[in-house]
């Protein structure tokens, strides 16, 4: 019985773990926030795998949200003032009227007295 020897071939070691900054890695988790942005895509784009960038977004995420919405210019929402008679006794905290905010497909109305906070509250937060 003959027995050939062969040497068994043995895969190449991967090459060196490549090691990113914080800076890099904020800045594609930022990218990923834009509307519309494929993470798959992104991270294709910068040769990283797409669940490495999935766990950045984990751990930088709120930073990167919380660093755009201080630095970046607040979004502007179209307003119509329409100009309705109030009664001077509901005048001074709360007014009767309507605020009609179309985002997309979607409506959203507020009709009859409408207080401050909860105006102020729509006009603070970000709409997309």
């Amino acid at each position: 019985m003959d027995t050939i020897i062969q040497p068994v071939p043995t895969s190449a070691k991967r090459g060196p773990y490549r090691q990113h900054s914080d800076e890099f890695k904020r800045a594609a988790v930022a990218r990923t926030q834009v509307d519309r942005a494929s993470v798959s895509l992104l991270a294709r784009d910068l040769k990283i795998n797409t669940n490495q960038l999935f766990s950045w977004r984990k751990r930088f995420g709120d930073e990167t949200l919380a660093a755009s919405a201080s630095t970046a210019p607040s979004q502007l929402v179209a307003v119509t003032v329409l100009n309705t008679p109030v009664a001077a006794s509901s005048a001074a905290s709360v007014s009767s009227g309507m605020i009609v905010v179309n985002l997309g497909q979607a409506q959203l109305r507020l009709e009859d007295q409408i207080d401050a906070a909860t105006l102020t509250l729509l006009l603070a937060r970000r709409l997309p």
